[in-house]
């Protein structure tokens, strides 16, 4: 996989008040690049599970408490290989 990187991604679940035609709850999500990367996927998800088991109140300060705060792993062009 040259010019590809692993990068920890941040991921935040606020469920919503709608429903779908199929009764599901919308759910509003936001994702943010932690600005970590790794050369193999194994590494990036033993951290993002890591992450993502730990309670929210102990990774959050000011986000809804019924948030779900999820690590998510995302394979990535590396910085600066590929130029437009």
């Amino acid at each position: 996989m040259k010019g590809l990187v692993w990068a920890l991604y941040l991921m935040v679940q606020v469920p919503g008040t709608g429903t779908t035609t199929s009764g599901h709850r919308w759910e509003n999500q936001s994702w943010a690049f932690t600005g970590v990367t790794y050369l193999n996927k194994k590494s990036c998800v033993s951290d993002a599970v890591t992450f993502t088991k730990m309670p929210t109140r102990s990774k959050t300060d000011g986000v809804y408490t019924q948030s779900n705060v999820a690590y998510v792993c995302v394979l990535q062009p590396k910085r600066g290989h590929y130029k437009g």
